[in-house]
């Protein structure tokens, strides 16, 4: 999924990346920066629908992960201040030959 953003101009910083301090809340499969924006980016892969779909898996209680864990990013970042920030999640499916990976911009809102 990496080289997918790569591919569209973005600049992959971080690979996996958890909180160092106090309790886990949460990781970021990729973080990615291109220009103004920077985005963070939730990959899903199934092999079978058979369980439902990759993006259905993103329940509310891994959304407020994903936040959470995304304003601590940008705590130990601050260099990023400013920037525009999007939560995306990058669907694979492995049996859909024609069009395996489906991006869902902005999936992810901060409601709090």
């Amino acid at each position: 999924m990496a080289d997918y953003y790569r591919n569209l101009g973005y600049k992959i910083i971080a690979r996996n990346y958890i909180f160092p301090h106090g309790k886990q809340t949460g990781e970021l499969d990729l973080v990615g920066l291109r220009n103004q924006e920077l985005i963070f980016i939730e990959v899903k892969t199934r092999s079978s629908t058979t369980f439902g779909r990759p993006a259905d898996s993103v329940n509310f209680e891994k959304q407020r992960k994903l936040v959470h864990t995304a304003k601590l990013y940008l705590q130990q970042h601050p260099q990023y201040a400013g920037k525009t920030i999007r939560i995306d999640v990058a669907t694979v499916d492995i049996d859909n030959k024609a069009n395996p990976v489906i991006i869902i911009p902005n999936a992810i809102e901060d409601l709090d």
